[in-house]
């Protein structure tokens, strides 16, 4: 599966060739030229929050993924500049709405046009059909008339009339804001409408054809109008009658059936998957070879054919005279045998692990290969690196590639579970982003206090404050290359090594966004204040500060005691947080554990009554060596964390993801790590600035 890698050059986004859905992307030559919602999004994720350039040339695609590419790039913090380099027609001319600053070039043009289709049925149909494209092309007219600045009522004329701009037009008309001139002394000619129009046609003709190619078996007829406004190229396929010969007396010829061209290439999807499947087994065992797979999917053929043709081929390599019983490999067994190789490489002695155990990553590539690899080991590894009889061929990668990285991502897993972080002491449960926006982590407070009630039994109104704090989560990685020498060396200590330091970085990462909040004391959004304030009754400085005893922690102790929720009215309203960890950076640790040990006094006067109540924490990220003091100390109450931190939904810990994986060198896997960390409640800790020594 092609990753959002390949659309960025220089730092910026090319968007070039035709416009498509995510599904369409899996039936597209490595060479063919194109983009979709999903590469869209991970290349911006991959340039990070700031302003993006994206370069745009399509003549259009498909009208809902042209509407989420759009919408992507619309909500970029950063804003988009967009630069049309060619043309940017139908569903593209879309997507140029979405930039904060739209620029056309010297020659390029731009086409708006009202979306189109073809449909069938009866009468009720046609109309419900005309009235749901009408939707869409007011539904649409309202984004151009949005970014232009025009009426709705104008923006379909100009829609209806399928209305082509040169660059000063464009921006004459509001949909562009300027145009990169030309070089001095020279003017461009007119442009020439008709033949930019020819030019569209075509391109959406090749996009019809390229797509119907998936269908050999169909009497393919594109539709000879234009896409709709990025409106899916339709395509109507007839499917051919499966018994042709078959009589059929006083029988009303049935109309062809015909399905669009989305609903198409889906039936392929599950043509290919399930013949893919079906082999599986065979392959595995060595009975069929993947260049026979390969041919029957290519060829187009039903599922039942395939099934056919493959027990013709297997019955004629059966050596003479063999009999007995068989057995076949169901496709819980293969998942059952992926599970064992990487159960073996992380060094698992149970389960489906057993029967690969001692397996290293040098045979696994040649146990991929299959049982006629034949007799050279660089051959057969390289086979084995490109084999896509399991699991691996549903996600677009190899069965190396699928097994290696889950190694690596199971084992990255592991490693972080076992890593504890000290940032923990700080904060609470971790809320969970949708995007890599901000987020509110809110305080809410108020006068809580308990009213007398009313006679009549009516209850005085608490009154509710609430206030947010600004969150964003933020994604960082490396990229991890298994070469194909690793491999021929059968280097197995890159499955602990690679997991191990990245999880160290990952750890570090996430210490030193918490910590940082501590050392640079924070400013909160909701008051404007640093997290340590003095209005804030948390800090302690100047003759007030002192360096660890029962006195300067008796103090410390009273001002947590003491303070109340934001919006109280109360004075007697406390919300009585109890300090339960002390920390210290390494300069202060043997005074800390000093203070906290069990010693017995010799002298009441010399008694430490808080020796038991803390949780004592050296955190190396406080001292001067990090950029922060080595006489301050901390007290932090566990009921209320003054950091507040975030993953991004559904990743939780650390992973990896396969972004070369059909390559017979290599196998490149992105590893990332995304997380975000705010202050957000000052209550619940405080800080004493120390003495120097």
């Amino acid at each position: 599966m092609p990753s959002g890698s390949r659309l960025i050059f220089n730092d910026e986004i090319i968007l070039s060739g035709d416009v498509l859905l995510d599904d369409y992307v899996t039936y597209m030559n490595y060479d063919d030229v194109y983009f979709s919602p999903r590469l869209v999004r991970e290349a911006l994720a991959m340039l990070g929050e700031g302003e993006v350039t994206v370069r745009l040339n399509s003549m259009g695609g498909h009208s809902d993924a042209g509407e989420a590419i759009r919408s992507i790039l619309a909500a970029h913090p950063g804003g988009i500049t967009i630069i049309v380099e060619g043309v940017a027609a139908s569903a593209a001319s879309l997507i140029f709405m979405a930039g904060k600053r739209r620029v056309m070039s010297g020659g390029s043009h731009l086409m708006i046009h009202d979306p189109s289709n073809y449909t069938f049925g009866n009468e009720e149909q046609m109309r419900r059909a005309a009235d749901q494209i009408a939707v869409i092309a007011n539904t649409y007219a309202a984004v151009y008339a949005a970014a232009s600045g025009k009426t709705t009522e104008d923006v379909r004329a100009i829609m209806k009339a399928e209305t082509w701009f040169g660059p000063e037009a464009a921006v004459a008309e509001g949909f562009a804001d300027e145009v990169i001139p030309l070089p001095a002394g020279v003017t461009p000619p007119p442009p020439d409408m008709a033949a930019a129009k020819v030019v569209y046609m075509s391109a959406n003709k090749r996009l019809s054809d390229r797509l119907s190619m998936q269908h050999p078996d169909a009497a393919v007829q594109p539709d000879r109008h234009p896409t709709a406004t990025g409106g899916e190229p339709t395509t109507e396929i007839s499917m051919p009658n499966p018994n042709p010969n078959a009589p059929t007396p006083n029988t009303p010829t049935p109309a062809p059936v015909t399905m669009s061209t989305q609903d198409a290439v889906a039936a392929e999807r599950a043509r290919v998957r399930s013949v893919r499947e079906m082999a599986a087994p065979f392959l595995m065992s060595g009975r069929l070879t993947q260049t026979e797979v390969d041919t029957v999917i290519d060829e187009g053929v039903t599922l039942e054919s395939a099934g056919r043709r493959f027990m013709t081929v297997m019955a004629a390599n059966e050596p003479a005279g063999r009999t007995g019983p068989t057995a076949t490999i169901t496709r819980d067994e293969t998942e059952t045998r992926v599970e064992g190789m990487i159960g073996a490489l992380m060094r698992q002695t149970e389960g489906p692990a057993v029967q690969y155990r001692g397996m290293r990553v040098k045979r696994l590539a040649m146990e991929m290969a299959g049982p006629k690899r034949g007799y050279d080991d660089a051959a057969a590894i390289r086979q084995g690196m490109m084999s896509t009889t399991m699991m691996g061929g549903a996600y677009g990668v190899s069965d190396f590639a699928y097994i290696t990285t889950e190694v690596m991502r199971r084992t990255i897993i592991a490693e972080y579970e076992r890593r504890n972080a000290t940032w923990t002491l700080v904060t609470g449960t971790a809320i969970t982003a949708a995007d890599f926006r901000e987020q509110h982590a809110v305080r809410v407070g108020g006068d809580f206090s308990l009213k007398p009630v009313a006679e009549n039994g009516e209850y005085t109104q608490a009154t509710l404050v609430d206030e947010g704090e600004g969150l964003r989560v933020e994604r960082r990685g490396r990229t991890i290359t298994l070469t194909f020498e690793a491999i021929v060396n059968d280097d197995m200590g890159a499955f602990d090594r690679i997991p191990r330091d990245f999880v160290i970085a990952a750890r570090n990462m996430e210490n030193s966004m918490v910590w940082d909040l501590f050392r640079k004391n924070a400013v909160l959004k909701s008051d404007k204040k640093a997290l340590f304030h003095a209005d804030h009754n948390n800090l302690a400085t100047g003759s007030a500060a002192g360096v660890i005893s029962p006195t300067s922690i008796a103090a410390a102790r009273r001002a947590m005691w003491e303070q109340r929720p934001f919006g109280s009215k109360d004075k007697d309203d406390f919300l009585q947080l109890e300090a339960d960890r002390l920390l210290v950076p390494p300069a202060l640790e043997l005074a800390a554990l000093q203070f906290t040990a069990a010693v017995t006094a010799q002298r009441d006067g010399d008694v430490n009554p808080y020796k038991s109540r803390f949780q004592p924490a050296t955190i190396p990220n406080l001292g001067a060596a990090a950029g922060g003091s080595d006489t301050a100390w901390y007290l932090v109450s566990s009921d209320r964390p003054p950091v507040q931190h975030a993953y991004l939904e559904g990743y939780e810990a650390p992973t990896v993801q396969t972004i070369e994986g059909m390559n017979p060198d290599v196998v490149k896997m992105n590893a990332r790590h995304i997380f975000g960390a705010a202050a957000t409640e000052y209550v619940g800790a405080y800080k004493n600035e120390g003495k120097a020594g």
